[in-house]
C-alpha cells in the first residue's frame, strides 16, 4: 500500500511541477469538453433536423410544380393530333391538291382555322410551323415551309432521327442568360397509313410555362435559380452570385450523393435540384438558410444566450486557474516588453526548476547572444560602408565615357576618316539613349531615332547585306511611349530573321495612322518563323501558355516583355501581333492608343 502511495505522489509531483499538463488538463475538462459537447449536440439536433425537413419540403413543392409543368407540356400532343389526324392537312402535305388555288383554298378553309384554334387555346404558344418534305406543296410563310428552312445542323439531325410517334423537346437559350429560355417541340407528321413522312411539326413556347413553374415554387428575391442544358448554364436569375467553379462543385456534389437536395453549409444555402429529362434541363434552386430560422429565432436566442453564459462562466473559472499557474510567465513577459535594442537586460526574477525556469535561462542566454551579435553587425556595417565607398570611387562616370568617345570622334575627323566619325557619333548617341537617367518614358520620335542609329551601326557591320527604310506617315511628335519598345523588335529582325540569310536583307519600319490610333509595322524578308514556334509565341503573349516555353538557347522573353509593356502603358486595345511564314519574312505589327499615351504622361506629370 505504501509503495502505491509513493508512486502516486511521484506522479503528482511530476504533473503539478510542469505547467503544460496543468494548462492542457484544465482546458480539456473545464472548457473544451463541456463547450464542444453542448455545442455539437445543440447544433446537430437543431440544424440538421430543421434543414432536412425544410429541404425535403422544398423538394416536394418543386416536384409538385414540375408535375403541373409536365401536364402543361403534354398539351402539345393535342396540337399534334389536330394535324396528324386531319385528312385535309395530310392531303395538303401529301401534295394531293395539284393546283395552287386548291391548295390555298384548303389552307384557308381547314388548316388556318386549326392554327388559330391552337394559338387561342394556349397563350404560351409562340409559333407553330410545319416543315414539309415534298417540294410541290405550296409553302405558307412562317407556317408551312421547306425542310431547308431548318438552318441548325443539330436540329436537322434531331428531326431526321425521330421515329414514329416520338417527339423531342429542345430548349432554346436566349442571348442574355437573365432571360428564361424558349421551349421547342418537334414531331413528324405521316400519311394516313404511317408509311411516308410528310412534314415535321415545330411548336415553340415562350417563357410563360417556366415563369408559371418558378412562381409555383415561390422563388423569392433572396433565392437564386440556375437552369442548365447539356451541362451548360442557359439561365441565371437576377444577381446570381456564384462562379462557374462553384456551380460545378454543386452539380458534382448532388451527382455524388444521388439526392435531389443538398445542404451547402459553407455558403449557408439549401440547394434543391430538378431533372426534367423530357426537356433536357436541370434546374437548381439556391435558398438561404436564414429563411428557415425565421420562426425559431426566439428559441435560437435562448439557446445562444445559455450557451454564451455557460462559456463565459467556464472561461472565467479557467482564467482564474490559468492566471495562478502562469504568474511567473506573465512576469517574464512584462520584462520582455521592456527590452529593446538599446536596453538588453537579463531577467533576474524567480527561475525555478521547471519549464519556466528553463525558459528564463534560455531567454537570458539569448539576450546575451543578441547583444554580441548586434556589436558584430555594427562592425560589419562599418566595413560594408567602407567597401561601398571604394566601389563608388571605382565607378566610371557615363559622362567620362561620352567625352572619351567624342575625343576619338574628333581625332578621326582630324584624320578625315568620315566613316569612323559617323560610327563614333552614332554609337555615342546609342549609349546616351541607353544610359541616360531620364526615366522610362520617352517620345516616339526619340524611339525612332534610336532604332535609326541602331540600324546604322549594323549597316557598318553588314554593309550591303543590310538595307533598311523608315517611313513615317503620321504625326508622332507629341506621342509618348516607354523606352525600348521598338529596338528589341528590330534586333529580332536582324539576329533571327537576317543572320542566316544569304541574299541581301531588308528591314522596313512604317508608322501610319489608323483612325485615332497609330500603327507601327516592322518587317523583314528573313527566314520567317515556323508555324509551331509562332503558335507558342502567340500563346505566351496571350498568357495561355507558360513563359518558360518561349525561352530557348537563342531566344528569350524580349517580345513578351515588349507586348506586356505596350498593354500596360497604352491600355486596352493596344496590341502587338506577329505575322510570319517560313521563308517569307516576319512582320511585327503594333497598334497603340495615341490618346492613352498622352493621358498617361499627363497623369505622370501631375504626380
Amino acid at each position: 500500500m505504501g509503495r502505491w502511495v509513493r508512486w502516486l505522489k511521484e506522479k503528482r509531483t511530476k504533473i503539478t511541477g510542469r505547467i503544460l499538463p496543468k494548462m492542457i488538463i484544465g482546458y480539456i475538462f473545464l472548457v473544451f469538453i463541456p463547450v464542444v459537447l453542448f455545442g455539437v449536440i445543440l447544433y446537430e439536433r437543431s440544424y440538421n433536423n430543421i434543414m432536412q425537413n425544410y429541404s425535403q419540403s422544398n423538394q416536394s413543392l418543386i416536384n409538385q410544380a414540375a408535375n403541373n409543368l409536365r401536364i402543361g407540356l403534354a398539351q402539345v400532343n393535342s396540337i399534334y393530333s389536330l394535324f396528324q389526324y386531319n385528312p385535309s392537312v395530310t392531303g395538303y402535305l401529301n401534295g394531293q391538291y395539284q393546283t395552287v388555288s386548291n391548295q390555298v383554298y384548303t389552307y384557308l378553309k381547314n388548316i388556318r382555322p386549326m392554327l388559330t384554334f391552337a394559338y387561342s387555346g394556349d397563350k404560351a404558344i409562340e409559333s407553330i410551323k410545319l416543315f414539309k418534305m415534298k417540294k410541290n406543296v405550296f409553302p405558307i410563310e412562317n407556317e408551312i415551309e421547306d425542310m431547308d428552312a431548318i438552318h441548325s445542323p443539330a436540329i436537322k439531325r434531331l428531326v431526321t432521327g425521330l421515329k414514329v410517334g416520338q417527339g423531342e423537346w429542345r430548349p432554346s437559350p436566349k442571348g442574355n442568360q437573365r432571360q428564361l429560355p424558349q421551349l421547342t417541340y418537334y414531331k413528324k407528321i405521316y400519311n394516313d397509313i404511317y408509311t411516308e413522312e410528310l412534314a415535321v411539326m415545330q411548336v415553340t413556347f415562350n417563357d410563360n410555362l417556366l415563369n408559371k413553374f418558378l412562381k409555383a415554387v415561390n422563388v423569392n428575391h433572396d433565392s437564386h435559380v440556375l437552369i442548365v442544358a447539356n451541362g451548360k448554364p442557359i439561365y441565371k436569375s437576377t444577381k446570381f452570385p456564384f462562379t462557374n467553379q462553384e456551380v460545378k462543385t454543386v452539380m458534382h456534389q448532388l451527382h455524388a450523393s444521388k439526392q435531389p437536395n443538398w445542404i451547402w453549409k459553407q455558403k449557408e444555402l439549401l440547394v434543391n435540384s430538378l431533372n426534367l429529362e423530357d426537356l433536357h434541363l436541370n434546374i437548381y434552386f439556391f435558398s438561404p438558410t436564414d429563411q428557415v430560422f425565421k420562426d425559431i429565432r426566439q428559441k435560437a436566442f435562448i439557446y445562444g444566450f445559455v450557451f454564451l453564459m455557460l462559456l463565459g462562466l467556464l472561461s472565467s473559472i479557467y482564467y482564474m486557474i490559468a492566471s495562478v499557474l502562469t504568474k511567473r510567465v506573465l512576469n517574464l513577459a512584462r520584462h520582455m516588453r521592456k527590452v529593446d535594442e538599446n536596453k538588453l537586460s537579463i531577467y533576474k526574477g524567480d527561475k525555478g526548476n521547471d519549464e519556466i525556469g528553463f525558459l528564463t535561462e534560455s531567454y537570458n542566454a539569448l539576450i546575451q547572444r543578441i547583444d554580441e551579435l548586434i556589436n558584430k553587425v555594427h562592425r560589419a556595417e562599418l566595413r560594408k560602408k567602407e567597401a561601398d565607398y571604394l566601389v563608388l570611387q571605382a565607378q566610371v562616370n557615363p559622362h567620362f565615357l561620352y567625352n572619351t568617345l567624342e575625343a576619338i570622334r574628333m581625332l578621326a575627323e582630324m584624320n578625315d576618316d568620315h566613316e569612323v566619325v559617323e560610327a563614333m557619333y552614332t554609337l555615342s548617341k546609342l549609349l546616351r539613349y541607353s544610359l541616360s537617367s531620364g526615366g522610362n518614358i520617352t517620345t516616339l520620335e526619340k524611339e525612332i531615332e534610336n532604332i535609326r542609329d541602331y540600324l546604322k551601326i549594323h549597316k557598318l557591320r553588314m554593309m550591303d547585306r543590310l538595307q533598311y527604310e523608315i517611313v513615317i506617315d503620321a504625326a508622332i511628335h507629341e506621342v509618348h511611349c516607354p523606352r525600348f519598345i521598338l529596338q528589341p523588335l528590330v534586333e529580332n529582325c536582324i539576329h533571327h530573321g537576317l543572320s542566316t540569310l544569304r541574299k541581301p536583307g531588308q528591314i522596313k519600319v512604317m508608322i501610319t495612322e489608323k483612325g485615332e490610333d497609330l500603327k507601327i509595322e516592322i518587317a523583314d524578308n528573313g527566314k520567317g518563323i515556323t508555324e509551331e514556334r509562332l503558335a507558342v509565341i502567340h500563346g505566351v503573349m496571350n498568357n495561355t501558355l507558360e513563359r518558360s516555353l518561349l525561352e530557348t538557347k537563342h531566344t528569350g522573353l524580349g517580345i513578351y516583355n515588349v507586348s506586356e509593356r505596350v498593354k500596360a502603358y497604352f491600355g486596352v486595345g493596344s496590341t502587338l501581333d506577329i505575322v510570319s511564314e517560313p521563308g517569307q519574312g516576319t512582320s511585327y505589327i503594333m497598334l497603340i492608343k495615341r490618346d492613352r499615351g498622352k493621358a498617361h504622361v499627363e497623369a505622370h506629370d501631375c504626380r
